[in-house]
């Protein structure tokens, strides 16, 4: 009884239950819209083990006025040989490579990681093994790690590679990909 007369009451004045259902749509939609990235960014884990032990370093440069400096090579050799508190002290970097091979070059996608990156993310090769720190020393040669998502068999007969404007790579295992 009560909700007929709350009915005819909103059918007796258009505009205002217009408002009052448009303004209740727009409340709902933008609460639902900062729950999410809230969730999103700050509530759900990063796709690694042991997420919560992970941190990032990153070097500001006021006097340039550069907010997000990175890190020199030099900084991390220094960091990673004088840590005392953390489990290992990683590098990574992307860019975007052109792959040859025996099949057509192909622009791919590549992150350039030292030798305790995976480690640290407790990421595991479905074959072969993950980079050392000989693969990480100055004059080693090229190593690769492949995602599952990346096709040898269109490339060649072995796991030698090139790619452009550097010297051919030698692939020593494939891991899971991950989106994260």
């Amino acid at each position: 009884m009560r909700l007929r007369h709350i009915l005819r009451r909103l059918a007796h004045a258009p505009m205002f239950t217009a408002i009052a259902v448009a303004t209740l749509a727009i409340g709902i939609g933008a609460n639902t819209a900062i729950f999410s990235v809230i969730e999103g960014v700050l509530l759900k884990p990063l796709p690694y083990a042991q997420a919560e032990k992970l941190i990032a370093v990153d070097h500001t440069a006021f006097g340039d006025h550069i907010m997000h400096a990175g890190m020199a090579a030099f900084l991390y050799f220094t960091y990673r040989e004088q840590n005392r508190t953390l489990e290992d002290v990683g590098m990574w970097d992307t860019s975007s490579v052109t792959v040859t091979g025996l099949a057509e070059p192909e622009q791919v996608n590549e992150l350039n990681v030292t030798d305790a990156v995976l480690p640290l993310l407790k990421v595991q090769p479905m074959l072969g093994r993950v980079f050392s720190r000989e693969d990480d020393s100055p004059g080693s040669r090229e190593t690769a790690i492949l995602t599952s998502g990346f096709s040898i068999s269109s490339r060649c007969c072995s796991s030698r590679f090139a790619r452009t404007g550097i010297k051919p790579f030698s692939v020593i295992s494939a891991i899971r990909r991950w989106e994260g």
